[in-house]
């Protein structure tokens, strides 16, 4: 059947040309339509605007960050207090802060040169006994030859061969400040600082306190030197929480050092080489204090070309107290409490926390 009126279908394709012939041939809805961008000015002011927010946010980040890991190196000193505490309370004394050091002048102590740190004797106590396991704790923990070996004296075995120089390769992480960017490896290295020929020793950023140019001066000095000039700890002596008059709240018992000195390599945590002898933030009423990066003692002409401090490194073994923390640097005390103790801090402030037995008890600024 035919009819002269259009179906519903052409009608909907008429409609359809109708709406479409709108438009020009080749275009769209969507290509009608604003699409306006940023000009370039208005580019220029947002990443200018950005570049100030990183500046103003990038201080606040890296003081937390800071804060953090300033957090986290005065955490590892006091684990090494709650140690030493641990390891009072099982043999009731202190470790030695060396066992038969060689570097030292005259006789070693039994006649035996082990260069033991006394590190190591808390490892069972810090949840390092598989660590301490390691060492062979009867004989020689490092071999310095030549000049770097003073004492006189039998080395007892060989750290190369007993397992001891690669026991002291090791680094544990307890013993490291997160702020201290200088390698934990390298500065233990040679015939004057490493464990062995061919081995590296892994460096600590915490020590014991003790009287540096007794310890590298004479062997077995800490016996029979004044009461009122001992520090808690002493090659080849056993003190006792007993011994220390001045109090535990009062008097330094560990301090933090930096794993590069400029004069001495760094200390390791394993052993005792050449000039390896502990934290002395008192060596004389000349040279001593906190992240002092040069010494009076030693000119700028030491070195050619002249020397240039440079802040995170000790300048010498025999003050190295010192951290890369801004203003101070660490110290735990005999009562295991952990202290920043700023580097703007008097000399004779330090020497009266520094002995234990001076009868001047000062109390921290």
């Amino acid at each position: 059947m035919t009819s002269s009126s259009p179906s519903f279908v052409q009608s909907s394709l008429l409609s359809l040309g109708r709406n479409l012939s709108i438009f020009p041939c080749g275009t769209s809805y969507r290509s009608r339509r604003s699409t306006r961008g940023f000009t370039l000015v208005e580019l220029l002011v947002v990443i200018a605007i950005i570049g100030v927010l990183i500046a103003l946010l990038l201080p606040a980040v890296q003081q937390a960050r800071e804060a953090a890991r300033r957090m986290q190196c005065s955490n590892n000193l006091k684990q090494m207090g709650l140690a030493l505490h641990n390891y009072v309370d099982t043999y009731g004394k202190l470790p030695a802060s060396s066992r038969g050091y060689g570097g030292c002048v005259g006789n070693a102590v039994d006649g035996e040169i082990k260069n033991a740190n006394g590190i190591v004797a808390l490892l069972p106590f810090m949840e390092q006994g598989a660590v301490y396991d390691l060492f062979n704790h009867k004989e020689a923990y490092s071999v310095n030859p030549g000049s770097y070996q003073r004492a006189t004296g039998t080395v007892v075995g060989d750290p190369a061969t007993n397992g001891n120089a690669q026991a002291a390769e090791i680094e544990l992480q307890m013993l490291l400040c997160p702020s201290d960017n200088n390698p934990a490896k390298g500065r233990c290295a040679g015939s004057a600082y490493g464990p062995a020929s061919g081995f590296s020793g892994a460096a600590t950023n915490y020590d014991f306190i003790v009287n540096c140019g007794l310890e590298f001066g004479t062997c077995n000095g800490y016996a029979s030197t004044a009461g009122n000039t001992k520090r808690m700890f002493g090659a080849d002596v056993n003190t006792k929480f007993g011994d220390v008059l001045d109090g535990l709240s009062n008097t330094f018992m560990m301090g933090e050092t930096t794993k590069y000195h400029v004069n001495g390599g760094a200390f390791a945590w394993a052993y005792r080489g050449w000039v390896m002898t502990g934290i002395d933030p008192h060596y004389s009423a000349q040279n001593g204090g906190i992240n002092v990066w040069h010494q009076p003692w030693i000119t700028s002409t030491w070195q050619s070309p002249p020397f240039v401090p440079i802040r995170g490194r000790a300048r010498s073994w025999w003050v190295p107290a010192a951290s890369l923390h801004p203003g101070g640097c660490h110290f735990l005390m005999g009562d295991g409490s952990v202290h920043f103790v700023q580097e703007t801090i008097d000399k004779p402030t330090l020497l009266n926390l520094s002995v234990m037995s001076d009868g001047q008890v000062v109390l921290l600024p």
